[in-house]
């Protein structure tokens, strides 16, 4: 396998997982939830997410992994077999890749200090 196909088959499967990746954390988010109508009686349902925030996430899902990998890839270019070069490249992708995800997460589901949930209770337990 030549340079420019390992860099190919990697930046595609790259830009899938980083897809699937994006649109999984997104529409899991309690934040999505309630916009697409997960309320009480659809109350907060806001169905603009689809057309605003969700090809942004999906535009950064499939950009941001292949782009970590071909740089990667780049700047190692006649450093060691390409195996290794694959390695490396494979392993700093996972890692912008959990970081995107985690960053996502935090940003879909932000922290709300007035409504800690300490039980399995609708209300926050500190409301009493």
């Amino acid at each position: 396998m030549e340079q420019r196909d390992a860099a190919g088959y990697g930046g595609c499967a790259t830009a899938a997982l980083g897809a699937a990746t994006a649109l999984y954390v997104w529409g899991s988010s309690g934040r999505t939830q309630r916009h697409m109508g997960a309320g009480f009686e659809g109350q907060g349902r806001d169905l603009s997410v689809l057309w605003t925030e969700l090809p942004l996430v999906l535009l950064a899902g499939l950009l941001v992994p292949p782009a970590v990998w071909l740089l990667t890839m780049r700047l190692l270019h006649g450093h060691g077999p390409l195996r290794y070069r694959a390695a490396v490249a494979a392993l700093c992708t996972a890692g912008v890749l959990a970081l995107s995800a985690w960053g996502l997460h935090t940003w879909a589901n932000p922290h709300d200090p007035d409504h800690v949930r300490l039980s399995g209770a609708p209300v926050s337990d500190l409301d009493a």
